[in-house]
């Protein structure tokens, strides 16, 4: 009886928060929908419609370990590069294509290449400090070891091929070191679920010189304080390369996209390649204007 208690009570709290999402969908992917997003692609709101259903769908019919409404937001600001724009779209980390395949639906209708970076055989060995990874906003401590999250290159090809749209995408397999340094084509959109730090720095230190400027870039890791730490690192920038760190939106507790013991929260996070600042806003921070409740003369 406790038991059957308990378990109603999970599917209770599932439920809450599954209504707590669809509630709250047309405020997250307020931008998606928007009529400039995608315009430059002829991506109106019919297409957007059938998107989102189908990277639902993908979602249950393929293990992944991100959401959908996380894709989404990924191809929220691919849908925003400029058309003239040359770049390709590149994910580091597939597991068994779940975000591939949501991500290949994106990178088609945008007629533009998905660059999939994986060793289809797990993570590598873990290096002493990547061994355990700290997530404070979930009190938890994850573990990684050597083979974690593999899954074959034609598993991957199978699921993008069934739910995606497998002629939009390159595989290049092999541990990254091996592979992205070849890597030399302009990006426009990155989006990293790579697990261990070591495997974020190849990502990045890699990837950052093709990134245009204003291009996003995503880590799956928002959460993970080994992982987050690395955008706001100074020296690790400016040995690397040759530059001062980006920061990151959401280190420490992601974007605020999925219903949590404490708000919203999710494993996402983003960073932009030198951000055009004449585009924000100034803002007097005297105590008058940035202020909540009655403003003061």
């Amino acid at each position: 009886m406790h038991h059957l208690g308990h378990h109603l009570l999970e599917s209770a709290a599932r439920g809450y928060r599954l209504g707590l999402l669809a509630l709250s969908l047309p405020i997250i992917l307020g931008e998606f929908f928007h009529p400039e997003t995608g315009a430059e692609y002829d991506v109106e709101t019919p297409t957007k419609l059938r998107v989102v259903a189908r990277m639902a769908r993908n979602n249950l019919a393929i293990p992944t370990g991100s959401s959908f409404v996380e894709h989404l937001v990924v191809a929220t600001k691919a849908l925003t590069v400029p058309a003239e724009r040359e770049g390709v779209l590149v994910e580091c980390g597939a597991y068994k294509g779940g975000s591939t395949a949501n991500l290949s639906v994106v990178a088609d209708l945008c007629g533009r290449g998905l660059v999939v970076f994986d060793s289809f055989e797990g993570m590598p060995e873990p290096e002493a400090a990547d061994r355990q990874h700290v997530l404070l906003a979930s009190d938890q401590v994850h573990t990684y070891e050597t083979g974690s999250w593999d899954a074959s290159q034609s598993t991957v090809e199978a699921n993008v091929d069934r739910y995606g749209v497998l002629s939009a995408c390159r595989f290049e397999a092999g541990r990254f070191e091996e592979t992205m340094p070849a890597f030399d084509e302009p990006v426009v959109c990155a989006f990293l679920d790579v697990g261990l730090r070591s495997s974020a720095e190849t990502a990045v230190g890699e990837l950052w010189p093709l990134l245009a400027d204003g291009s996003y870039l995503f880590t799956h890791e928002a959460k993970h304080m080994e992982i987050a730490t690395l955008f706001f690192e100074g020296e690790w920038w400016a040995d690397r390369l040759g530059t001062t760190p980006p920061g990151l939106v959401g280190a420490g507790s992601g974007l605020g996209l999925h219903p949590s013991d404490n708000g919203f929260s999710s494993l996402l996070a983003y960073t932009i390649k030198n951000p055009d600042r004449e585009t924000f806003r100034d803002v007097d921070d005297d105590g008058r204007e940035n202020v909540v409740g009655p403003r003061r003369g």
